[in-house]
């Protein structure tokens, strides 16, 4: 009996911790990147200012005069003279040793992020691969351009696509592959819930288009852990 009662004591407990730990986490990255950015604008409030009125009042306003600079900052960008500021200063940047090592990865990410946003990937499809009657789940990069496919022997089905497989569960590694257009099967899914599929190593499944997601959440799965420890020990239980 006071086995059974301590073992409820940690399921619950667990349940409790795993329900919190993305809201803190979540909470604690937005409070870092608040502290971070109004940090550099604190130490240029008076004293006497600062001791009148409470310090979250100058850390809003921190925060509203770095939103401004970006907002200007990314207006003055797009624009023919800021844009050939910018790639002088890139440039510039590229050319310091170390820093550049950091700044470029940095940028790369960046460009990365920009160009999936940006239907780097065009749609979700099966192909048969590696062998006939296997299907792996790729992204449909491009159509290959006609040069590519000029010297292809007789018979091979064309036009051919860019098919980017990735690996479960690093997505940004993978296989290039391309594919006759006809041996692709569109998959009813976007990117994004694809992404969630490979990550997930297919344990997360999106739900159909136009219908509500069916799927246990993340509380029902809590849920049904709970009740599964909680039978472990009921009377004629095996071992834990």
């Amino acid at each position: 009996m006071f086995r059974k009662i301590l073992k409820a004591l940690r399921n619950n407990i667990l349940t409790g911790l795993f329900l919190v730990t993305p809201i803190a986490v979540a909470v604690f990255v937005v409070l870092w990147l608040f502290t971070l950015i109004t940090d550099r604008i604190m130490p240029f409030v008076p004293r006497k200012v600062g001791e009148v009125y409470p310090e979250i009042l100058f850390r809003l306003i921190a925060l509203l005069i770095f939103l401004a600079v970006l907002f200007l900052l990314g207006l003055l960008i797009r624009n023919m003279i800021g844009a050939r500021l910018y790639r002088i200063g890139d440039a510039i940047l590229s050319r310091i040793p170390v820093f550049n090592k950091i700044y470029i990865s940095v940028r790369q990410v960046g460009e990365a992020l920009l160009a999936q946003s940006q239907t780097l990937f065009q749609e979700v499809v099966l192909v048969e691969y590696p062998r006939k009657g296997l299907f792996s789940m790729g992204f449909v990069t491009t159509p290959a351009p006609p040069e590519f496919i000029r010297n292809l022997p007789d018979g091979v089905a064309t036009p051919l696509v860019a098919v980017f497989i990735p690996t479960t569960p690093n997505p940004t590694s993978g296989l290039f592959i391309f594919v006759p257009k006809s041996e692709t099967y569109k998959m009813p899914i976007g990117v994004g819930d694809a992404m969630k599929l490979v990550v997930s190593g297919g344990a997360v499944y999106p739900g159909a288009p136009g219908r509500a997601d069916s799927r246990p959440t993340f509380l029902d799965k809590l849920q049904n852990w709970a009740e599964r420890e909680g039978r472990d020990t009921a009377p004629g239980a095996g071992p834990s």
